[in-house]
């Protein structure tokens, strides 16, 4: 029973959280409620000042040695020795103590205390200084030769990455003893398997670099943190992530085929994809992190309970990466109740971007009836039809036209809502001509179309628009097949768009960059209000949206310097843009 008791002891040492007491007891900081990128020594730097990561540092190195030392003294042979060394990193990369007194989860990486494990090996001629130093010198160099080169230093990650590495490499050229060598060979696959993640961000090129000023909104950072969850619309939009792209040959060649990319797309987890940054007109800063599933939106629609599970996973991770707010993209705004079991599994604040999207179209309306007129039409003799009129943005829109359109047509897929809905729109305005139906024919006699289904796949085709149509879609996926742009006369406006205060560049997986710089989907902007104003208690959740919250979001945004792209002088510029 020597050699359990030594590996239980080891993985106990190793357990204790050192770095988050001595930033406890030294500077009153709880790192563990900051943890970007994980717990780890950039996170106690940053938070705690350099003389505590110096304590921690030596901390961590102590407690590694002392796991080892430790568990000699009980089992002192080879193989216990170094199984105690695999356990004390063990023991603090996944510790217990998070899950049985904090009620919490936090993954480590061991690095430090790894080194001190080694140490104490070598300490005890098990294995030779050299196993200590080369893996050292290793990731010295990764992190330093970049800022020798570049004068930008390396990744943290890949240093560690390095160091593990040359552990088993360096032991297997000068030879050693059998036990040690599996050790080290564990301890390099462990290491890889916790990095494998930030391996792929580097790819990606959004890993953060050692020295990097990562946004910490719970010290009071003027940078607020927040994340936005996207999908690919289709197969294509796969191998627009850097990560994916050098696969997109195979696929080319026929060696990867799009059934076999579906079928392997839900059984990926969530990962960052790529960051976007602005400044707003009171000079805060603001980063969001783009948050990526593979999942298809068919296969959002049809696997409902692993989209929740996916959508709760991402939120784990914009909490890891130090984001305070997840935003739900395109059809990830109607999963889970339309984010209402979402927010009941996550750690941080859960939107769908319901009432900002209201907002942008409350602006729009006037526009595009201004625009009909321009085009020699009459709004009060017009026929305006909304497709998608059940849900909460489509029956805004049915409201904000009301009295200024001759007809209004309601266009849904419960009849039965859909008169409720119709009756409360009579109510309001007597006289008005409102009509509720679930056919799509009616379209035809259409003068303008406004369209936000959640729906993963077009809806509206030539067949339903007239001649000299304006249609504004805002759904995401895309309501109106491309094909209705070529029926004569029809102007199709992407709605739901704003663009950034200092029109930053945007990622192209929103499809805007044709339209201008800086567009992104209201729903993002409404994230980014949320993180900068600490605005918890207004997200947008569920069926109903908020009138009060509406005018919130329509008046910050303003006042931050966000516009309406499909309004006033922008949605000018998004109409002249298009097809450029």
């Amino acid at each position: 029973m020597a050699a359990p008791l030594a590996v239980l002891v080891a993985l106990l040492v190793g357990s204790l959280p050192t770095g988050y007491l001595a930033a406890r007891r030294l500077r009153g900081v709880d790192i563990h409620r900051l943890s970007p990128h994980n717990l780890g020594l950039l996170t106690v730097a940053r938070a705690a000042g350099v003389p505590t990561l110096v304590v921690v540092t030596a901390a961590d190195l102590a407690k590694g040695a002392l796991g080892v030392l430790l568990a000699a003294r009980i089992a002192p042979g080879d193989w216990a020795v170094a199984a105690s060394a695999a356990g004390v990193v063990l023991g603090h990369v996944y510790s217990p103590y998070w899950l049985l007194v904090a009620r919490a989860y936090t993954r480590m990486k061991g690095v430090i205390v790894g080194v001190g494990a080694l140490i104490a090996l070598a300490a005890l001629d098990v294995a030779a200084w050299y196993a200590t130093i080369v893996p050292v010198a290793v990731g010295g160099v990764l992190l330093a030769g970049p800022r020798l080169i570049t004068g930008r230093w390396g990744y943290l990650s890949l240093g560690a990455v390095g160091g593990a590495v040359a552990l088993p490499l360096t032991l297997a050229v000068t030879g050693t003893r059998p036990a040690v060598m599996w050790l080290s060979v564990a301890y390099a696959l462990i290491t890889i398997w916790n990095h494998k993640e930030h391996l792929l961000r580097i790819a990606d090129g959004v890993e953060p670099r050692l020295g990097d000023g990562l946004p910490l909104p719970s010290l009071g950072d003027r940078e607020a943190a927040c994340a936005f969850l996207i999908h690919p619309m289709t197969v294509d939009y796969i191998w627009l992530v850097d990560r994916f792209a050098g696969l997109a040959a195979l696929r080319r060649l026929g060696l990867l085929p799009d059934g076999l990319v579906r079928w392997l797309a839900p059984f990926l987890r969530p990962m960052k994809v790529d960051e976007l940054r602005t400044t707003t007109a009171d000079g805060r800063a603001a980063r969001v992190y783009l948050i990526g599933v593979a999942m298809l939106p068919d296969q959002i629609r049809s696997h409902p309970a692993l989209a929740v599970r996916r959508a709760v996973e991402a939120a784990h991770l914009a909490a890891s990466l130090g984001a305070t707010v997840l935003g739900l993209g395109a059809y990830w705004s109607v999963v889970g109740n339309k984010g209402i079991d979402v927010q009941a599994q996550s750690p941080i604040a859960i939107t769908n971007g319901g009432a900002y999207t209201a907002g942008t179209v409350k602006r729009a309306v006037p526009f595009i009836l201004e625009r009909l007129r321009a085009r020699g039409g009459d709004p009060a003799r017009a026929t305006a039809a909304v497709v998608g009129a059940n849900g909460v943005v489509g029956f805004g829109i049915c409201r904000a036209l009301l009295g200024h359109v001759g007809r209004l047509i309601m266009v849904g897929t419960d009849q039965g809502r859909l008169d409720r809905s119709r009756e409360l729109l009579v109510r309001r305005a007597p006289g008005a001509v409102v009509e509720a139906t679930t056919a799509y024919d009616l379209l035809r006699e259409a003068d303008v179309i406004f369209t936000a289904t959640s729906h993963p796949r077009p809806v509206v085709f030539p067949q339903h628009v007239r001649p000299g149509a304006l249609v504004f879609d805002l759904g995401r996926p895309p309501d109106v097949d491309p094909s209705v742009a070529a029926v004569p006369g029809v102007e199709v406006t992407p709605g739901g768009v704003v663009r950034l205060p200092g029109r930053p560049e945007v990622p192209v997986y929103f499809d805007y960059s044709r339209y201008g710089p800086g567009l992104v989907p209201a729903c993002l902007a409404e994230t980014v209000i949320i993180a900068l104003d600490g605005a918890y208690d207004r997200v947008s959740l569920g069926d109903r949206t908020r009138s009060e919250h509406v005018d919130y979001f329509v008046e910050r945004a303003e006042a931050l310097g966000f516009e309406v792209a499909t309004g006033a002088r922008a949605a000018e510029t998004v109409l002249a843009g298009r097809g450029s």
